[in-house]
């Protein structure tokens, strides 16, 4: 089964027990809270066989549509990158005296947003959610003299592509402290998927440094399952 129809089916499991417990439990008064993240990406279908896991961060913003908390609007902002590479060069001239430290990075940037349903509020409360929105892919080359404490003197952005994503997301908190501000622990997968993307990987970087000619990008499908871990800080 894919990774999509599997949050599919968890999400399908999961909306019974969130509109059954709407009359069973009393409800925190909650109606905003924000959450941070670590996350890790795993690639499916054609992008797993152009890149390796990825890792990042993300944040998003939740708030709550009715006085129950069962019915909720998510928005996500989520940075990964997913390949890198560091190449020793010669500048050009010293007769290979001065050493300079070429980099390349491959990220991807996610805005999404959509409808969160909760469960039970209590110690552990699940959630699902569908989402919605766009991905920045771009990989990015820097140089940058071989010192470590040595800031960029020249980057060019090798390949940039802005394309929409959808899909969505499954999980639960687990309550950490109880307070005014309560906080609880925010873990769970979230697929996305982009139709027609234009993105680089390191074997494309690697085949243009050899040839000395600017990279040719790949262009097709792109989906990946992020799992994150992190807290979720209910504001009021």
């Amino acid at each position: 089964m894919s990774s999509s129809r599997r949050l599919a089916a968890l999400g399908a499991l999961l909306f019974p027990l969130l509109t059954v417990s709407a009359a069973a439990q009393q409800r925190d008064a909650a109606r905003l809270s924000f959450g941070v993240h670590l996350q890790g990406s795993d690639p499916r279908g054609e992008f797993a066989k152009n890149t390796d896991a990825g890792f990042g961060i993300g944040g998003y913003a939740l708030g709550g549509l009715d006085r129950h908390g069962i019915l909720n609007v998510r928005a996500d902002l989520s940075f990964l990158n997913y390949a890198n590479s560091r190449r020793r060069i010669p500048l050009t001239g010293t007769g290979g005296l001065i050493q300079l430290d070429l980099n390349t990075s491959s990220n991807i940037m996610s805005f999404v947003a959509g409808p969160q349903l909760l469960g039970p509020t209590g110690f552990f409360t699940p959630y699902a959610t569908a989402l919605g929105g766009f991905s920045v892919f771009w990989t990015q080359s820097t140089v940058e003299g071989s010192s470590n404490n040595n800031e960029p003197f020249a980057s060019t952005t090798n390949s940039s592509d802005a394309v929409w994503a959808y899909g969505g997301a499954a999980g639960a908190y687990v309550r950490l402290h109880n307070g005014r501000h309560p906080v609880r622990l925010d873990l769970g997968a979230r697929f996305l998927r982009h139709d027609d993307v234009r993105y680089l990987n390191e074997a494309r970087v690697r085949d243009a440094f050899l040839a000395n000619q600017p990279p040719v990008p790949i262009r097709g499908r792109v989906d990946f399952v992020t799992y994150y871990l992190g807290v979720n800080i209910v504001s009021f």
